[in-house]
């Protein structure tokens, strides 16, 4: 792969570029952000950066050396003419972008989680994305996680029988975060078709909340949608305890923990475990004729999830091989992220998938 790849970031923030500052050198992940990630390829150069906010885009100019910004990201795409784009703003301003840029001869495009903020926005993105030819991947990094992917070749291979179940362990928003938790749980289950959801968010004053927070955001029933607190944009409410249902009977089980963010998945003839935030990959297998315990410890390596999430792009561009994160797969746990949300708001009842209502608005971080 010898093509120079012009690329253009929408979004000047942490996912821009800023949280290379938080992580410490040497650190697998690292480089973490977008900017850093084409920094580090070969075939890709950022070209241009855009924000709808003067100061942040300077912040990131005078911080990464950037001199081609633009407060139009439409202008940016239409002069620069990009083969990729990145795009890094918060879910509430990401459809729009997402689908100028397939519109307009991008071949290539990386919007970070969550998607959108309605499914009817996604199914947008969907035709222009697919309309157009373009690569696709999301900011669901796991997958792209080396040690994630020598899970999932292990209970691919039925190192663990037929995996039945997936319990993750994690407490945080439904639009910006929980896409981490979906797609894992999907991904190591074999990407199977969610059929069904069921749940609950937090809601202020809930008992059930693992960290009390002063305000949380609240459904306004004659604008179908979640609203934010005075003063914010952003109304992602936190979730609490839920199920996904897949074809072939398999269940993910999803408990709201605070802590480090872990998955256990339970197969016929073993356990695939996933703990300390990344950080620890083993499978554990029962002997039933010696009573022992066999296991076997993955170590990551090679380079970061955001590199990896690029590389994928790029070699669907070459070769026309969908990438990993295309949008069927992302799909799927867009669909479940507004399941849960109707499940809510009907008491915690099952909802089939996909979603017949296409017009709750969310609007996440």
């Amino acid at each position: 792969m010898t093509k120079n790849y012009r690329v253009a970031i929408i979004g000047t923030g942490r996912m821009g570029g800023l949280i290379e500052d938080e992580i410490a050198p040497g650190n697998f992940s690292k480089p973490y952000s977008h900017f850093g990630a084409y920094g580090a390829i070969a075939e890709t150069q950022v070209v241009a950066v855009a924000n709808r906010g003067a100061e942040r885009m300077q912040r990131f100019a005078d911080r990464f050396g950037v001199t081609n910004t633009y407060l139009d990201y439409r202008a940016m795409i239409e002069e620069e003419k990009p083969d990729i784009v990145s795009i890094t703003t918060p879910s509430f301003a990401r459809a729009e972008p997402i689908i100028f840029a397939a519109e307009h001869g991008v071949s290539g495009i990386y919007a970070e989680k969550g998607l959108c903020a309605s499914l009817a926005e996604a199914d947008r993105i969907v035709d222009a994305c697919k309309a157009n030819n373009v690569a696709f991947n999301w900011g669901a990094m796991r997958r792209h996680h080396d040690g994630y992917k020598k899970l999932q070749a292990a209970i691919g291979r039925g190192d663990i029988g037929e995996p039945r179940y997936a319990t993750m362990y994690f407490y945080t928003d439904l639009i910006k975060h929980h896409p981490h938790t979906l797609d894992l749980v999907a991904m190591l289950l074999g990407d199977p078709q969610p059929l069904w959801v069921e749940g609950r968010l937090i809601e202020q004053g809930d008992p059930a909340d693992p960290a009390p927070r002063r305000a949380h955001p609240v459904y306004d029933a004659t604008g179908h949608r979640y609203l934010p607190s005075p003063g914010f944009e952003i109304a992602d409410p936190m979730v609490g305890f839920y199920r996904v249902g897949y074809a072939g009977g398999a269940e993910g089980i999803f408990v709201p923990r605070r802590g480090s963010f872990e998955i256990d998945v339970h197969g016929t003839e073993g356990r695939a475990v996933a703990s300390e935030s990344g950080g620890d990959f083993r499978i554990r297998r029962t002997n039933g004729k010696t009573q022992t315990t066999e296991e076997t410890i993955f170590r990551p390596g090679g380079e970061s999830p955001t590199i990896c999430t690029i590389r994928d792009i790029l070699n669907e561009i070459e070769t026309g091989e969908r990438t990993k994160g295309n949008l069927d797969i992302t799909m799927q746990s867009v669909e479940v992220q507004f399941g849960l949300a109707h499940s809510h708001l009907q008491g915690g009842s099952r909802v089939a998938l996909p979603v017949t209502d296409r017009t709750l608005y969310i609007p996440g971080g």
